[in-house]
């Protein structure tokens, strides 16, 4: 006895009409991607992510340029009205984009530890 397949509902054509079931609200971390991927092409904030160590900084220091590139995110929050990031604390933006950095394997510690390419432990044990 073979049983009948059913058709399924046509998929909507139009975004408004797809509703999400998964009420999780978006993380401040994949907020703050949303802002960097946006950045990235801004080649002055790309500049203040650059370096790995504080000789190379566009402001002689990591932590300096760190600061810089998090006001750079949350200006961009600013003009979008994203206001979860907006009135967001530097140092919060700072610690976010640590997280976001790490996810793309572009970390200054991530980068400062990679030989052709590929990311090899230090050898002095503060990892």
């Amino acid at each position: 006895m073979a049983t009948e397949l059913k058709e399924a509902p046509p998929l909507p054509a139009k975004l408004a009409d797809w509703h999400r079931v998964n009420k999780a609200e978006r993380t401040l971390n994949d907020l703050v991607e949303d802002l960097h991927r946006e950045l990235v092409s801004d080649e002055k904030y790309r500049k203040y992510l650059q370096a790995v160590y504080d000789a190379h900084a566009v402001e002689g220091s990591l932590a300096a340029d760190n600061v810089l590139a998090a006001m750079m995110i949350r200006e961009k929050a600013n003009a979008r009205g994203i206001s979860e990031i907006a009135s967001e604390k530097l140092a919060i933006i700072n610690l976010a984009l640590g997280v976001v950095l790490r996810r793309y394997h572009k970390s200054r510690k991530q980068r400062r530890n990679m030989v052709a390419g590929e990311e090899v432990p230090n050898d002095n044990g503060n990892d």
